[in-house]
């Protein structure tokens, strides 16, 4: 098995070492090659663009696709967003790679505010969110492929945002959020 992560600074794993990103410990425990390519501040646009040299070019059996988030805090359209990752799923199928989508984790917005000047509304981000979430798992059903949802393991419902302990500022995980995320794909692959 040879896994491409393919998605934004979650992915990349944004102020964490090489081996505290989830790619990475998820390599380290299933003795698998995972390739890394988060870049931060990414767009499913962007993943589009690059799923040629970054997905195709590394010829992976299953590709790990996580993206959304940067385009909502950029106020790119819903369809724009759908499209994207229908489009980036269609392609792995067409190719035989087995298409995985990460749920994004949800945001904090108190936190986020004080370290991004890019968007001063993570609320809305939030909101948005989860009808990403919801269209992911639909179009999972039509498709037949896992999802990971990282976003209900991050998620406080009583304060309806993420859960603060788990992110270094309000956007990215933690080292421990990092493991969290690692597990829940371990179990999604159930190898």
């Amino acid at each position: 098995m040879k896994l491409v992560c393919l998605g934004d600074s979650l992915t990349f794993g944004f102020k964490m070492t090489r081996n505290n990103t989830w790619p990475q410990i998820l390599e380290e425990n299933l003795k698998i090659k995972v390739i890394n390519k988060g870049i931060c501040g990414d767009t499913t646009g962007g993943m589009v663009s690059r799923f040629g040299r970054d997905v195709l070019d590394e010829k992976p059996t299953h590709l790990l696709l996580m993206g959304g988030a940067n385009d909502l805090i950029f106020n790119a359209p819903m369809p724009t967003i759908y499209s994207n990752l229908a489009t980036i799923i269609y392609q792995a199928y067409h190719y035989r790679i087995q298409p995985i989508v990460g749920i994004h984790t949800p945001m904090v917005p108190s936190m986020a505010r004080e370290s991004f000047e890019f968007t001063d509304n993570f609320e809305r981000v939030n909101r948005e969110l989860i009808l990403l979430r919801e269209w992911i798992f639909n179009f999972s059903n039509l498709m037949k492929f896992e999802t990971v949802d990282f976003f209900n393991e991050f998620y406080d419902p009583v304060k309806k945002i993420g859960k603060e302990n788990l992110y270094i500022d309000g956007v990215h995980p933690t080292i421990e959020g990092n493991k969290i995320m690692a597990q829940l794909v371990i179990e999604a692959l159930n190898i």
